[in-house]
């Protein structure tokens, strides 16, 4: 697999969590029936909304609060400044990305 730049990564990783966060909105509201089912293939949400969740399962508690943080609740941008230095921020999410990616292309997981 290529070797992917930090920008690469935040690219695919957007993404990946946009439509994840989009797939999830959509099924609470449908749930709630705010919104009426569309003619999408609601298999194909799910099975990918359930590969997010499996790539998210691999990544330790800290990735994880990152990536959701960033990207699925997307919090406001300087949000990890009372828990990280810019440093361990920077350090930890591309730790995370590289292991979510590697695991969304099936690749062994470091």
């Amino acid at each position: 697999m290529k070797k992917f730049t930090f920008k690469e990564l935040c690219i695919l990783a957007k993404f990946h969590l946009e439509h994840y966060r989009k797939s999830q909105t959509i099924e609470k509201l449908q749930e709630f029936g705010l919104m009426v089912k569309e003619t999408t293939d609601k298999n194909l949400d799910n099975a990918y909304c359930f590969t997010i969740d499996c790539a998210l399962e691999f990544l330790t508690i800290e990735e994880k609060r990152i990536l959701q943080a960033d990207y699925i609740d997307q919090l406001e941008k300087n949000w990890w400044m009372e828990y990280y230095s810019r440093t361990s921020y920077y350090r930890i999410k591309e730790a995370a990305l590289r292991r979510f990616i590697n695991c969304l292309h099936f690749e062994i997981m470091v």
